[in-house]
């Protein structure tokens, strides 16, 4: 029995301690297992057995996996390897876990091949050890021969991932156009443009068509996660005004929420909230929470309200459904995966929804948490920087970046309010609704923070940014904002052009900044 390779797996979940018992039981190679289901159980065993590999998940019941590591340290145990297997909400949990003394991380659900494979190393390195060549060259060549095919395997895994990506979306690209050609003919018979038809034909051509639209959903879904998981989906971001966004999405709900007997609410601040996002990628995360809630909730309510928090701006979906169990909610996030919530015919979806929305809202630099009891209800956040000069800046400087790799010369204009604090917000998006509709060349932009408004003009020498500033300051004028407002002072304006004025982009940035502040 000493001769075994000795195992902890410390886990809560009955559901996943028996799949990695069976992985074990797999790979050929005797074991000593033993199961802890808490901290407390698992340090109990550490009178009488230490293990040569723990297997930890990082949400236990009564101690994290981070706490673990720490302790079993501080106890001299730091060269026990330690392969934390748990559902990680973000990188930075990666990261910590390594700097506390973790070998390795896989994620859940787990693939079984990988795991395979980093217990077959471990099983490798500890025959080494207990034959004591470590010290000879002999030892180290073999170390690397082990790492080599450990880097080798994660090329494999990799290349595998790669191909289903481009799997996934090569067909989803394929399936588009026939499924548009499909979805026209049968829309075509379904108006009888092609002949009467009786209300039995019609009543199936409808649930084709439903069934089209069903199937194109599924297509964007997998085309929406291959982007955003190949960090490709590009953000066209703007200050959005969530509440109105909110109550947009919300209205689109009503009859849909009261014809099934329930209730909509929506809770949001009297005037604007700003955010720096993608509004229609905010709007289809909005539309997803909000469609979930409806699809699980029998009775009761649904509430979607809005609240500015100094750093953040919080806005939450929460109903009073059928809930999710502690068990289910690591994974709810996770591709493919459909937890036990059970909804009525024609629920449930591709299992894509809430990893396409966690990974949307990680983009923003956002976060994404629930809260759910069974039988209750559930409650999303999401948690959305509040816009920052600094972001706003780094989004000129991008634009600027782009625009350069362009055209040879551009010009910027810069607006400001001459009594900052005053009504910034309703009169810059003012400024900025008129200035895009006074611009007619698609290169050109507007672009929108806390306290400016600089509009982009590629190819346009200083005399000609000139005209064109003239037209916007008239139209200004014929807006007689002052009269209208009377805390409103009027604006600034500023003009600098490249490579009139200066040379280099960083100095056109510092510039542009220099002119904001001063104002």
């Amino acid at each position: 029995m000493n001769d075994k390779f000795k195992i902890i797996i410390v886990e809560d979940s009955p559901t996943d301690t028996k799949l990695l018992v069976d992985i074990l039981n797999s790979i050929g190679h005797e074991f000593n297992v033993r199961i802890a289901g808490s901290y407390r159980q698992a340090k109990e065993y550490f009178q009488d057995y230490v293990p040569d590999l723990i297997l930890l998940d990082v949400y236990l019941p009564d101690h994290d996996g981070f706490y673990f590591l720490e302790e079993i340290h501080k106890q001299g145990y730091e060269e026990i390897p330690v392969i934390l297997i748990s559902a990680f909400s973000n990188t930075n949990e990666k990261l910590k876990s390594l700097e506390l003394g973790a070998i390795d991380f896989i994620n859940k659900p787990v693939v079984t091949e990988e795991l395979k494979a980093r217990i077959k190393f471990q099983i490798k390195l500890k025959k080494i050890m207990d034959d004591h060549i470590w010290a000879s060259e002999k030892t180290n060549e073999g170390i690397k021969l082990l790492y080599k095919d450990l880097e080798n395997k994660n090329i494999q895994l990799k290349q595998l991932d790669l191909l289903k990506d481009e799997f996934i979306n090569n067909v989803s690209h394929e399936l588009r156009t026939p499924l548009t050609i499909i979805q026209e003919s049968v829309s075509i018979m379904a108006d009888g443009l092609l002949g009467e038809l009786n209300e039995k034909q019609i009543k199936h051509l409808k649930i084709t068509l439903e069934n089209i639209v069903r199937l194109d959903n599924i297509i964007n879904d997998l085309l929406d996660i291959s982007t955003i998981e190949n960090r490709k989906l590009k953000l066209n971001q703007e200050n959005v005004d969530i509440v109105d966004l909110v109550k947009k999405v919300v209205s689109n709900f009503v009859v849909l929420v009261v014809k099934k007997g329930l209730q909509i609410k929506c809770v949001v601040p009297e005037g604007k909230v700003n955010v720096f996002v993608d509004k229609e990628r905010i709007y289809q995360v909005l539309v997803n929470l909000i469609n979930n809630a409806y699809k699980f909730t029998e009775k009761g309510l649904i509430e979607v309200s809005v609240v500015e928090n100094d750093n953040t701006v919080e806005c939450s979906v929460k109903d009073t459904g059928v809930g999710i169990s502690a068990s289910d909610l690591p994974r709810l996030f996770s591709k493919f995966d459909q937890i036990a919530r059970q909804a009525g015919a024609g629920a449930k979806g591709t299992g894509l929804g809430l990893s396409i929305t966690k990974g949307i809202i990680e983009l923003h630099d956002g976060q994404i948490k629930v809260e759910s009891t069974v039988a209750q209800g559930t409650l999303f956040r999401i948690i959305l920087p509040r816009p920052s000069v600094s972001k706003q800046y780094k989004n000129l400087t991008e634009c600027l970046g782009e625009v350069k790799l362009k055209h040879n010369n551009y010009s910027v204009l810069v607006f400001n309010i001459k009594n900052p604090g005053a009504g910034n917000d309703r009169f810059l998006d003012e400024l900025k609704e008129l200035i895009d509709k006074q611009i007619h060349r698609k290169s050109d932009q507007t672009i929108r923070d806390n306290g400016s408004v600089f509009v982009i003009l590629p190819d346009t020498k200083k005399d000609d940014a000139l005209v064109v500033l003239n037209r916007i300051r008239q139209t200004i004028n014929d807006m007689n904002w002052d009269k209208s407002y009377n805390d409103f002072k009027g604006f600034i304006d500023k003009i600098v052009s490249f490579p009139e004025d200066v040379h280099t982009e960083a100095e056109l940035t510092n510039l542009l900044k220099i002119y904001k502040e001063a104002i």
